[in-house]
């Protein structure tokens, strides 16, 4: 008799594919080496803005972001111009446990972002909520039975860095992933058939303290934050290694790499300078005078500028048929950009946004998207949440290539040459499952049968 096939989904955010290659062959990733040597693995990149949100609804719905419509952890067009975050029932898109297809798989997903507010699944569910709630699970008594049994857990958004110093941040990070890891030891022992766990602590430390692995750091890499949240996601590898069988395959990856990052440029700053903004100085606080202002920086993470449009905003005055000319103009202008820290250009291409995204959707991502020539030097986002989240304090950025491994019967012991998409890996849960893959499903399975 078949067995059910299992499957394990394990994101490690933020890895660097250089650092994991680099700590590797240095042998100091047991569990990391074990996977890519016996198993098959490769390069994966993401879209032309590297940001988790898009990455994981493409990863887990089979769309594209043009598709998707998602671009940030907020909303990109709202029309009091203050963005707020995406919830679940904005999906356009079902993510595979919500499939009626797979309703008979149990599902076990903990930590991905674009499942709060929870809706009932076959299994169960930790949500990716963006603020404190007591409702952010499924079953609604999921957190009460588990810590009746010693299993507690943390939300990212309790985990928040204000410039701590690594003494104090670290170990509240680190304990939140090692918290996530038992619990998807946990379902999975307890009769899961798909585990997805999203641990966020390397790029939690990469955004932070990156800085330690710079060239001349008096911090030794292994006392990095940065190399102990790999140094704890590689642990729970090898513990998700010892309990494969046949019939289990396991997945890691990372939607999004990392690298330095020197400053953030104020799009605001050179529209302004442009002509295309216009700013009222109230007090201490800089506000953009709406009524005067064509174009605007979008929130952080999609490299964004959209147009003050009519009927969009509640102070917009761009006419629907000025809107081709004036982003044209728009975009000239920035191409002009000069980067401050370094006199030289600020963009590679300056593109609508029609040449980046493709789909029903592509009207809900920014009017203008932004390349930028050095990834060193990136866009600051919308002025309110970049303050909120202390963006400016950050020392790492998201690049778009990163990894993908499979181990399992599934997969060979081979090293793919060809770079995946994160459309693939909506696919390649479908076929360790041994589920069909839905005809919508854009991507390609990464198992090699």
């Amino acid at each position: 008799m078949n067995m059910k096939r299992k499957a394990i989904i394990l994101i490690t955010e933020g890895v660097s594919r250089p650092l994991l290659e680099k700590w590797c062959a240095q042998g100091l990733l047991p569990g990391f080496t074990r996977l890519v040597k016996e198993g098959s693995s490769g390069g994966l990149r993401s879209d032309l803005v590297p940001y988790e949100p898009p990455g994981l609804i493409t990863a887990f719905s089979g769309q594209s972001a043009g598709e998707h419509g998602w671009f940030s952890y907020w909303n990109v067009h709202n029309n009091d111009y203050r963005p707020r975050p995406l919830t679940s029932d904005e999906l356009r898109h079902p993510l595979i446990w919500q499939r009626p297809e797979f309703a008979s798989q149990r599902f076990a997903v903990i930590n991905v972002f674009g499942t709060h507010p929870p809706t009932p699944l076959n299994g169960w569910l930790v949500t990716y909520p963006m603020r404190q709630t007591l409702n952010a699970c499924y079953p609604r008594d999921l957190f009460w039975s588990l810590s009746n049994r010693g299993l507690h857990y943390t939300h990212d958004v309790s985990v928040w860095f204000s410039g701590q110093s690594q003494k104090e941040f670290l170990p509240l990070v680190l304990e939140a992933d090692r918290r996530r890891g038992e619990l998807a030891l946990t379902l999975l022992d307890e009769g899961a058939d798909a585990v997805i766990v999203n641990l966020t602590g390397i790029d939690r430390t990469s955004h932070c303290y990156w800085q330690e692995l710079e060239e001349g750091s008096p911090v030794p890499v292994t006392e990095s934050a940065v190399f102990q949240a790999y140094q704890l996601c590689d642990q729970l590898i090898e513990r998700l290694i010892e309990r494969l069988t046949p019939e289990t395959s396991l997945l890691a990856f990372s939607e999004i790499g990392f690298g330095t990052l020197r400053a953030y440029c104020s799009l605001n700053s050179h529209l302004e300078q442009a002509g295309f903004l216009k700013t009222n100085n109230s007090g201490a606080e800089q506000t953009i005078d709406w009524e005067k202002t064509t174009a605007f920086e979008a929130v952080q993470g999609t490299h964004g500028i959209n147009l003050n449009l009519s009927g969009r905003y509640a102070e917009g005055h761009v006419k629907a048929e000025d809107y081709s000319q004036l982003r044209e103009e728009v975009m000239a202008a920035l191409r002009e950009s000069i980067n401050p820290y370094t006199g030289l250009g600020l963009f590679r291409q300056v593109l609508p946004r029609e040449e980046v995204y493709a789909g029903a959707s592509v009207a809900q991502a920014p009017d203008i998207i932004v390349d930028p020539a050095d990834e060193r030097y990136l866009p600051l986002g919308d002025p309110f949440w970049a303050t909120h989240v202390y963006r400016t304090r950050q020392s790492g950025w998201h690049r778009r290539d990163s990894y993908w491994a499979g181990m399992g019967e599934l997969f060979g012991a081979t090293e793919r040459a060809q770079v995946a998409s994160l459309l693939d890996i909506g696919p390649t849960l479908c076929r360790m499952l041994d589920m069909d893959v839905p005809k919508e499903f854009k991507g390609s399975a990464l198992t090699s049968r």
